[in-house]
């Protein structure tokens, strides 16, 4: 992959980003793009931020999108490799990026031999529990609508606009097949894992995120925020001050 494929795949991060010697990967949930952690450059101080972009998403909405976690965590994967040569290594994923970062850890880890720092999961229940979404994508799209209502996070003024609709629910229902192709095949990740929920999100408690611990040999922790699904937005810098924290706590210790 050259130079300027790989930079596709992370767009709003600036050319002095990649000499950087800590990076933090963001995997965006499912619905989502890169754009959503635009706001964490802004505030970024002793890590540089590396929201992580999809084909087919946002910036490259021009691109075939891809449906299958085994086509997409290649790429995603060797984009990685490509700009973290002697960099300390951040994962962080929200929701279905929670697996994205997961499946993408284990494959630097088995095919690069490349260590994450530390792994941080939200709002995602552990990759070995099989619980299905409520809404599946071979239903219509008035049921895809009363799960976005559901689930928060989407305006009401966006889901009520006919045209908005229109160009929205294609790109979120890919990210739902994209999440139906997950299958978990015994992976363990060897680096640290910190899970975070919210007290208030009914798809991923506290009960079933602390289920994390299973797939990781390494450390674990986890840590509950005041919101809902998608408390990480709702808490916004602060939250995003937690997370610096928590990478700059795993530097440089690692014991793997």
């Amino acid at each position: 992959m050259d130079m300027m494929n790989v930079k596709k795949w992370f767009p709003f991060v600036k050319a002095l980003d990649y000499g950087h010697p800590c990076k933090l990967f963001c995997f965006h949930h499912a619905g989502g793009s890169a754009a959503v952690f635009k706001n964490w450059k802004t505030w970024e101080r002793n890590l540089a931020v590396f929201p992580v972009e999809l084909p087919g998403k946002s910036t490259r909405i021009k691109e075939q999108y891809m449906t299958n976690y085994h086509d997409v965590i290649p790429q995603i994967a060797e984009a990685i490799h490509q700009v973290t040569s002697q960099t300390q290594i951040y994962f962080y994923g929200h929701s279905m990026g929670a697996i994205l970062a997961f499946k993408t850890a284990c494959l630097l880890e088995e095919k690069y031999k490349r260590k994450v720092n530390l792994l941080i999961v939200a709002g995602r229940h552990a990759p070995q529990d099989d619980f299905p979404d409520d809404y599946q994508t071979t239903m219509d799209d008035s049921e895809l609508i009363q799960e976005l209502k559901r689930v928060g996070g989407t305006p009401n003024e966006l889901l009520e606009n006919e045209e908005v609709l229109q160009y929205i629910l294609p790109i979120v229902k890919n990210d739902y097949r994209l999440n139906e192709s997950f299958d978990y095949q015994d992976e363990l990740f060897h680096g640290p894992i910190l899970a975070h929920c919210g007290t208030n999100d009914p798809d991923a408690p506290a009960c079933d995120v602390k289920n994390w611990q299973v797939v990781t040999t390494n450390t674990f922790h986890l840590q509950e925020f005041s919101g809902s699904h998608f408390f990480p937005y709702e808490n916004k810098q602060d939250y995003y001050k937690e997370l610096e924290q928590s990478c700059q706590e795993n530097t440089c210790h690692m014991s793997y």
